[in-house]
């Protein structure tokens, strides 16, 4: 796909990996709506380049979601990229919290994909590109609801892309391992960092922007329907095969320790 003037849709666009996705793509000649809950951050971001617009969007809010895409239609592209966490032992999550993970993680970019969909399918040009995790391919302790979400966006992705393929619209999951953002900070605080990404440990957040960039100029190229990063990263799928799930248990049990006693 060409980027020069394509219309682009980004979710979680005020810090970490959507931001800096925001501004690859618009130096590359897109126009690209910017959609977060921190308008303050979004101003900032657009600021920064003529070709980002500012969208503030809640996007567990189904009139939100609604607005945000009805500004931004035609949408030639759509990076889910909006993401929650939570750290602890299953039982001592709150229900809310478990309802609010599969609301920003699994059903809105579910309800966003089907809102821009038919245009794209109409048209016969499109890009859906959803940011999961490599905790989609092995669940970690301390982190087991997030990852379920990680696996469901794995499994939609994968059965999207099968279902719409042929019929002009690619589909694309981006599957990052630790990345420093502002992630971390959130899961502990609720509250963004009081510096960018100060709290996280991981790649930069533009290794994910650059993988971004590549699914979507060469969407016909094998091996870029599903990019891990770094790439190393995708032998951790292998952690979820029957022969190595007894590994897989002891690799993750010191972990599994720490959060039994409330170390993570």
């Amino acid at each position: 796909m060409e980027l020069d003037g394509i219309r682009v849709m980004i979710t979680g666009a005020s810090t970490g990996i959507g931001r800096v996705t925001a501004l690859r793509l618009a130096r590359r000649g897109a126009v690209v709506w910017a959609a977060a809950r921190d308008e303050r951050r979004l101003e900032e971001l657009a600021a920064e380049h003529s070709g980002i617009v500012a969208a503030p969007a809640d996007v567990t809010d189904d009139a939100d979601r609604a607005a945000l895409v009805k500004q931004c239609e035609p949408v030639d592209v759509l990076v889910n990229n909006a993401g929650l966490g939570w750290q602890g032992v299953v039982e001592a999550m709150p229900p809310e919290k478990v309802r609010q993970l599969f609301e920003v993680n699994v059903l809105a970019l579910i309800d966003l994909t089907q809102r821009v969909l038919p245009g794209m399918l109409e048209r016969r040009r499109g890009h859906i590109v959803n940011v999961g995790s490599i905790a989609g391919y092995v669940a970690s302790p301390s982190e087991t609801v997030y990852c379920a979400t990680k696996f469901a966006v794995q499994g939609f992705t994968d059965g999207l892309r099968r279902e719409v393929g042929r019929r002009g619209v690619q589909v694309t999951l981006i599957a990052p391992g630790p990345i420093k953002t502002e992630f971390m900070a959130r899961i502990r605080t609720g509250e963004p960092a009081a510096e960018p990404g100060a709290l996280d440990y991981g790649l930069s957040p533009d290794a994910v922007a650059k993988a971004i960039v590549r699914a979507l100029t060469r969407e016909r190229v094998p091996g870029y329907r599903t990019i891990t990063v770094p790439r190393i990263g995708g032998f951790s799928r292998i952690g979820s095969a029957p022969v190595m799930s007894h590994a897989t248990d002891l690799a993750t049990r010191s972990r599994a320790r720490k959060a039994l006693a409330g170390e993570e």
